[in-house]
């Protein structure tokens, strides 16, 4: 039985809301929160910032539910991960560029793996902590693709939403969209083994550098003994 079959529907538990019912946002909150904090944690890959983002994302959904109407989707998740989104990139220009890290893998199966490692209430696996290089570089890669396609990729995997709810907030057909999702996923795995090549010659560079360095001193020091 799912969240939504063990209680009021969205509609009306934010008709509740609308009337000041407090314990029908706190059954909001337990539906949709572990999703909000999976995706910002996704994003972020910072327990304490996706902690703040679903914190903040919540907040600002109360502030406006007031105002709030559905549409074409009977689901009030779509609005907070556009919610949540937007404090992802609001939060993306007030911290540095994080790092790509190398990584011998396919993006399909990657974004996969990775999205199958992460349990409904956030990080846990230590399994995730491994992964943080595949999230750097599939985020780094999904942030080159064309922006209808990047947005269909993090819609879906990411955000957890499904097809008719990306038809409705990108306004397309489902099929289009899953057409759009099959050619962001060839584009995607084409960008992940570029990026991935990038960084493990990086990678190499870096360490040849490092060895270099360390042979120079050894040899200096082996110098210095004989004098």
């Amino acid at each position: 039985m799912s969240a939504r079959d063990a209680g009021d529907s969205d509609r009306a538990l934010v008709e509740r809301i609308k009337t000041g019912d407090r314990a029908a946002f706190s059954e909001l909150h337990d539906r949709y929160y572990p999703r909000v904090y999976r995706f910002a944690y996704m994003r972020t890959g910072n327990a304490e910032d996706a902690a703040d983002i679903a914190s903040d994302t919540f907040c600002s959904a109360l502030r406006h539910l007031g105002n709030f109407e559905f549409k074409r989707t009977n689901s009030l998740y779509p609005w907070l991960h556009r919610i949540a989104y937007n404090a992802v990139v609001d939060g993306a220009r007030a911290r540095p560029r994080g790092r790509v890290c190398s990584l011998d893998a396919r993006a399909g199966e990657g974004l996969e793996s990775f999205i199958n490692l992460m349990p409904d209430d956030g990080p846990g696996p230590q399994e995730l902590v491994e992964q943080e290089e595949v999230r750097e570089t599939l985020l780094a890669a999904i942030s080159d693709l064309p922006a209808d396609q990047g947005r269909a990729i993090s819609y879906r995997y990411l955000g957890q939403l499904s097809i008719r709810d990306i038809a409705c907030e990108l306004d397309r057909s489902e099929g289009a969209v899953k057409s759009l999702l099959h050619r962001a996923l060839l584009n995607l795995r084409a960008e992940f083994q570029t990026k991935a090549e990038e960084a493990r010659r990086r990678s190499q560079a870096q360490y040849a550098s490092v060895e270099g360095t360390g042979s120079h001193v050894e040899e200096n020091l082996h110098i210095r003994a004989r004098k």
